[in-house]
Order: structure tokens, then sequence, then C-alpha cells
């Protein structure tokens, strides 16, 4: 289990030779699973590469290891779809939790989930700084999540 946090900027080595493919910039998720990651690639005036989970050979502490460069994928418009965690203005990051029950659960601050899945574990939700220094974030499980532009119902 991971946090998209803990991945981002982590960089993208391909197995085959070694070679850094780009580093991760965000994750993208449909609500359900983490689909995929937005990729930068460190070549200049290049765009951002879509690598989807079941690519992911192995995510270490200190890189993600691929089989070579063909797990990057051009960024489809069925990945424009999924919503971002942590980067954009649509970005999941930040956004007002809510139960099913109309209670307020905090807002998110990361995503917890199995890399080899992409399976969603949970969510990592603060109720303001001053309370996460005092009993720290709390780490909410649910059901189903449905995200609009203002914020996200979870099924608890």
């Amino acid at each position: 289990m991971r946090t998209m946090q803990a991945l981002m900027g982590l960089p993208i080595i391909a197995c085959s030779n070694g070679e850094e493919l780009g580093r991760v910039v965000d994750g993208l998720f449909d609500g359900k699973m983490v689909e995929g990651l937005s990729i930068k690639q460190p070549k200049w005036f290049t765009h951002h590469m879509f690598l989807p989970i079941s690519a992911i050979l192995e995510a270490g502490q200190a890189a993600i290891m691929v089989a070579d460069s063909s797990a990057l994928q051009h960024v489809a418009e069925k990945h424009k779809q999924l919503y971002p965690i942590c980067t954009s203005r649509r970005r999941f990051k930040g956004k007002p939790l809510l139960s099913n029950e109309g209670d307020i659960l905090g807002l998110v601050e990361d995503v917890y989930f199995c890399v080899e899945m992409g399976t969603i574990i949970g969510y990592e939700v603060t109720d303001g700084w001053l309370v996460d220094l005092k009993e720290g974030r709390k780490i909410v499980k649910g059901e189903d999540l449905v995200i609009s532009k203002e914020r996200a119902i979870l099924s608890l």
C-alpha cells in the first residue's frame, strides 16, 4: 500500500536498459481505481505521457520500474476523463469529503492504494493543520465515491 504523495517525483526506469523515461507528476483515477500515472518526460517540448498501473513491474522507494519505453502511452481522450489526484484545477486533493449521510469527513489530502492492482484502500483527510498537529490525519475507508466539481461523497 502506497500513497500518491510518496510516488510524486519518482523516476520511471526501464529495466531493459536502465534509461530514465520520466518522472511521476500525478496519479489518475476514476473514483474507484488508480488507472495510471501521469509522467513528465526529461526531454524538452514533450507532452505528459500515461503509464498504466498494469505496466509497473515494481514500485520501490527510489524508483518505479517498467519493462521498457513501450510501457508509456500517449495521453488519450479516455485518460483525460480520469480525475487527477494532486495537480490541475480538477484535482481531488483539497476537496471536501462528505459521507453519504451528509457529514463532513474532512478535506482530502492523499489517496492510499495498492500499486500492483490500482485498488484504492482509503483516503487521508485533514480537519486543518492545528487538528493535524494535535491528533494527526484520519484515514477514511469507504465503498463508492462520487466526485463533483466542488466536493466528493463517500459511501461508508
